[in-house]
């Protein structure tokens, strides 16, 4: 996970940008507040949140209208609201996200379309699996 991520921050920093690169950059900056060092294998990093937001401002943020970068950006706003910002704030982001991304293109979020693309793939296959059960 921390020679991904690196590269990841690299391709970034050094000005690369695309809708993939974004979605799995914030999922590796997210990681690193979402689970402990001893389970991601990531090192301290304190431009992760800085990251994380860059990549959320690029993608369009709450006004984005790309289901999936909607629903994972929801659910890790949701998960770990404090590390990002305002408690309440980034919590009713979250929600308010996760339930835009099913009403705007309830059809772009396939389990299929995400779950093949490595540790980003297989986290939120199953957050999407989850949601579709509680639903």
């Amino acid at each position: 996970m921390e020679s991904d991520y690196r590269e990841l921050k690299a391709r970034w920093l050094t000005g690369e940008r695309d809708r993939e690169l974004g979605l799995r950059l914030m999922f590796f900056a997210w990681m690193h507040w979402a689970d402990p060092p001893f389970v991601t294998g990531l090192t301290d990093d304190p431009d992760a949140e800085a990251l994380w937001r860059d990549a959320f401002t690029y993608s369009g943020g709450e006004a984005s209208t790309d289901a999936e970068f909607l629903f994972v950006s929801g659910v890790m706003a949701e998960l770990f609201p404090y590390a990002i910002g305002d408690e309440n704030e980034w919590s009713q982001c979250g929600s308010r996200m996760k339930e835009r991304a099913l009403n705007l293109q309830p059809a772009a979020l396939q389990l299929s379309a995400i779950e093949n693309r490595g540790e980003y793939g297989k986290y939120f296959a199953h957050q999407l699996r989850e949601h579709l059960r509680s639903a």
